[in-house]
């Protein structure tokens, strides 16, 4: 992960995210007349965690450009002179920690600030191509470590029969705000979105990208966990169905694809017990299951493990010297100073070192976040968003649209 990611506190990040916040807005076309829309606007819900919120950092979009058969998504991202592309044709509501999002879509609506995005690009992108006279509204009702069988466990799923070791008042609690959100957006939609006045909605779909949480469950409940996501997912689906009375809304789940197809077994677990979804017999018809573990390619393996070899590499030199430097003096005796001392020469040794340095710039092309964010990968993202967005023009197709 980039080291200025790393240190970045959360205040200087929202005060960023807003002036950025307030640039687009005037860059979206503030002074120029509103594009006129036909048809009724198009609404979509994205929720999950971390992975819906979105942690693809612009440093890598130029791997998605490399890709061999999708590579000509970047320029439906970034225009010729290094500039994002804004739609004024589709639109985003999404409550990110103190900032209020509510403007058209383009790069920066992630879970990190204005230079980090997730699948809600490329989904948006998509499905505002394929809507032509219509508006597209993305409401975006994600939290980073929330996951199916507590915090968005549905009303009707009821208390799970094991013991979670959870904080009681967690249980369901996402899935509550997530519905209040949806509704407040719909409520407000005329002063939060001038462009959309007057124009009617309709609740065309529900996009889940979420499992981490899930997924790295403790061996105590792990099973248990994983054996009843499946029936967790159709809960959260009927209940969302009957609270906006849209008995056959479109769902489209993404798999957690994190590591690729050589993951461990309880990846592998995990995701098996998502697969089951798309054939669940209640869902039938309406579901739709998006495997992302293709999208994840060699680099975002190879590179942190080389840049990891030269970081050892030189730590393991340093901290010889170090070692050799302190020996018989006072601070010997005190590990935690000779940690920091170690440290603060490793810090210095690594800035001055060529062969790190050129394996850290190749790395940070492909590599701007965690693992468990795929690597913060732009091209996965946008893979991800874009796959997403097909699989829901598969299944809504000439179909009318959900009242």
């Amino acid at each position: 992960m980039k080291k200025h990611v790393a240190g970045v506190v959360a205040g200087v990040m929202i005060a960023l995210s807003l002036v950025a916040s307030a640039v687009m807005a005037e860059e979206a076309g503030t002074g120029k007349p509103q594009k006129k829309f036909k048809g009724p606007v198009k609404v979509f819900i994205l929720a999950g965690q971390s992975n819906m919120e979105g942690l693809g950092g612009k440093w890598s979009l130029d791997a998605l450009g490399e890709h061999p058969t999708h590579g000509y998504l970047l320029k439906k991202i970034r225009n010729d002179d290094g500039s994002f592309v804004v739609r004024d044709d589709v639109f985003v509501s999404y409550q990110r920690d103190a900032e209020k999002i509510k403007r058209p879509l383009t790069l920066g609506m992630g879970g990190w600030g204005p230079d980090w995005f997730g699948p809600e690009l490329m989904f948006g992108i998509r499905m505002g191509d394929y809507y032509e006279e219509e508006p597209v509204l993305l409401i975006k009702t994600c939290w980073g470590g929330h996951s199916l069988f507590w915090n968005f466990r549905p009303p009707s799923a009821d208390k799970p029969a094991y013991e979670t070791g959870e904080k009681p008042e967690d249980m369901g609690a996402s899935y509550h705000k997530m519905v209040k959100e949806v509704r407040e957006c719909l409520a407000n939609l005329d002063t939060d979105f001038p462009q959309l006045k007057g124009l009617k909605t309709e609740l065309c779909g529900f996009v889940w990208f979420q499992g981490w949480n899930d997924m790295c469950q403790g061996e105590k409940i792990r099973r248990q966990v994983y054996d009843e996501y499946c029936s967790n997912f159709v809960h959260l689906v009927q209940d969302l169905r009957a609270e906006f009375k849209a008995p056959n809304l479109p769902v489209v789940l993404g798999e957690l694809g994190v590591g690729g197809e050589n993951a461990d077994k309880n990846m592998i677990d995990f995701r098996a017990a998502q697969a089951k979804i798309a054939t669940c017999p209640e869902l039938k018809g309406t579901v739709g299951y998006v495997r992302t573990a293709p999208f994840w390619y060699p680099a975002l393996d190879e590179l942190p493990r080389k840049l990891g070899a030269e970081e050892g590499r030189v730590r393991k030199s340093v901290e010889s010297r170090v070692k050799e430097q302190m020996k018989g003096k006072p601070e010997s005796a005190d590990s935690k100073r000779m940690e920091q001392l170690v440290n603060e020469a490793v810090d210095k040794a690594l800035k001055d070192d060529e062969a790190y340095q050129k394996a850290k710039k190749e790395c940070d092309k492909h590599v701007n976040n965690w693992y468990c964010h795929y690597q913060g990968s732009a091209r996965v993202y946008s893979l991800v968003g874009f796959s997403l967005a097909e699989a829901m023009i598969e299944l809504t197709g000439s179909k009318k649209a959900v009242q």
